[in-house]
């Protein structure tokens, strides 16, 4: 059992569905307490985890999905924004912004006083979202990219903001990280079949349960949190961790 490689999966389950940015956490991990970075594999397969842990939960609802056409060509259309994106902006993001530490605790900051704000009680449910609507929550998810944003927060602050009701806003948050986190797991296990990375099946195994795991009971937490309390708690989360990364780099540059 590879107590690092739990600690890096539960980290990545617990944080790519609350709202408070899983690729923050991560990096700030490997800067300030791990000396090396994470394997391929065990990248890939954290992605893998948490995919299937989505893919668990959703399990209910797969039949109001089927039933609803028009719900999964909105899913679909809100995928494409961060699909093309990503496509066109993954090496800069990876070769820079990954290392800005000043401007990812920033980020958090800044997004954690807008989760501040009281959202009013919508009551629209997903068949009233348009196709341009699908497109506009899409775009915001592709902001994602960037540490520090958070992919289901983003969405949420855009589906609440267009009068949703707050549990719908989740399952659709829920449905997008499908395809999104889908996409980038297969991807990356592609990659990994071209180069044929080597592996440690003991971390890779320990990160992908301990991800699994924890990102199913994560998705709980989300919908109860946001649907009693909206995005309050993690807006407080995420400006103490903002500051707090800032502090640390502080103390660490004197």
């Amino acid at each position: 059992m590879d107590w690092k490689a739990i600690l890096l999966g539960s980290i990545q389950g617990l944080t790519e569905f609350l709202p408070i940015s899983s690729s923050a956490h991560l990096i700030f991990l490997h800067r300030f307490f791990f000396q090396e970075e994470a394997s391929l594999w065990f990248d890939v397969l954290l992605h893998g985890g948490t995919w299937f842990a989505v893919l668990i939960y959703l399990f209910p609802s797969y039949r109001r999905v089927w039933k609803t056409p028009s719900l999964v060509g909105n899913v679909l259309l809100a995928t494409l924004p961060a699909g093309f994106l990503g496509y066109l902006l993954e090496e800069m993001v990876e070769s820079y912004f990954r290392n800005q530490l000043v401007l990812i605790a920033s980020i958090l900051m800044v997004l954690g006083i807008v989760f501040l704000w009281q959202f009013p009680k919508g009551d629209r449910t997903l068949s009233s979202l348009s196709p341009w609507e699908a497109l506009l929550v899409g775009s915001a998810q592709a902001l994602a990219l960037f540490p520090g944003v958070s992919r289901s927060g983003i969405t949420l602050i855009v589906l609440l903001s267009l009068g949703f009701e707050r549990s719908e806003a989740v399952f659709f948050s829920f449905l997008l990280s499908i395809t999104t986190i889908g996409g980038a797991f297969l991807k990356g296990l592609f990659h990994l079949a071209t180069f044929q990375e080597p592996f440690n099946a003991v971390e890779i195994g320990s990160g992908f349960a301990s991800a699994f795991l924890v990102g199913l009971l994560a998705c709980f937490v989300l919908l109860k949190t946001v649907r009693v309390k909206g995005l309050r708690p993690f807006g407080y989360y995420r400006i103490v961790v903002g500051v707090g990364i800032l502090l640390l780099l502080f103390l660490v540059k004197t």
